[in-house]
């Protein structure tokens, strides 16, 4: 922050749910949210260009294509979000062009697609609107007489897509992630790329059990974050994990009901906790 009206791009993001990349993209490629700049390039943001990406964010979570914001801008009045309710079919067009790259076996259109929707929106978004719609699509391939192969094709291309972002992240706060139990497809990949956003270095850990924790703990640094998904017995729930454990996740509450600070369904309050923690460590005061 430069003073109480401009803000950096990094606090922006924080603020808003827009990760850098996502900001420089919208103002590169459709002119949106053009910022001040300092002597040395460094972007600046006033309150105004706050409010207008919250503007922005209540147009594309209605499913405003991100290319129709300049011309709703320029409009004296601009419109409404509850007018642009018909424009939800877009997000439906996002997944048809997956589905279609899947069934053709088009592996570099399907990075295309993916590609650009990682650019041009918030990944919360982004994964309420397009991917989990997208991934609970899957099990429905095998109603044809090739979906075996296409589950296990979509399966693993995925998986290699999103774990070598993961492998790709910049230089953060050492965090590790881990999943225990039954998870849905991608659900560990995007969470480490959303922790990546919130400026951590991820260690993806994707089938750990207490136990195993409690071996490894004294070779990682950071804090552990645990996501639990099914399938896992009253045993299982009652091992104990090592200090700094934290759970996240729609199932979190079940495994640290005594702890509520210690269990979120939304990264946003767990990004903030953790950030809680940190300065706290920083003075220590933990």
């Amino acid at each position: 922050m430069r003073d109480d009206s401009l803000f950096s791009i990094g606090e922006v993001a924080r603020q808003t749910g827009v990760n850098p990349v996502t900001l420089r993209a919208w103002q590169r490629r459709y002119g949106l949210v053009v910022p001040q700049r300092t002597a040395k390039g460094h972007r600046l943001y006033t309150e105004q260009d706050v409010a207008q990406i919250r503007q922005i964010l209540a147009w594309l979570e209605l499913g405003v294509s991100i290319g129709q914001v300049p011309q709703l801008l320029q409009q004296p009045q601009a419109e409404t979000p509850a007018a642009t309710a018909a424009h939800g079919a877009h997000w439906e067009s996002w997944i048809a062009r997956l589905d279609e790259a899947v069934i053709q076996l088009a592996s570099r259109r399907l990075e295309a697609v993916l590609g650009e929707l990682l650019a041009s929106y918030p990944l919360d978004l982004l994964r309420r609107q397009v991917l989990t719609p997208w991934v609970a699509r899957w099990p429905a391939l095998r109603e044809r007489a090739d979906g075996e192969a296409l589950l296990a094709y979509i399966s693993h291309w995925t998986e290699a897509y999103f774990a070598r972002r993961l492998i790709e992240q910049e230089k953060g706060r050492p965090l590790v992630l881990a999943g225990w139990g039954n998870l849905p497809p991608l659900t560990l990949a995007l969470d480490g790329l959303t922790a990546i956003q919130a400026g951590y270095q991820v260690l993806c850990l994707p089938n750990l059990d207490p136990a195993q924790a409690r071996l490894l703990a004294p070779r990682w640094q950071g804090p552990l974050l645990v996501v639990p998904g099914a399938g896992l017995s009253a045993a299982e729930r009652g091992q104990a994990w090592p200090p700094q454990t934290v759970f996240i996740g729609e199932l979190s509450a079940l495994y640290a009901p005594e702890s509520p600070a210690h269990a979120s369904a939304s990264w946003p309050a767990m990004a903030a906790w953790l950030s809680a923690q940190e300065a706290d460590d920083a003075a220590g005061l933990v």
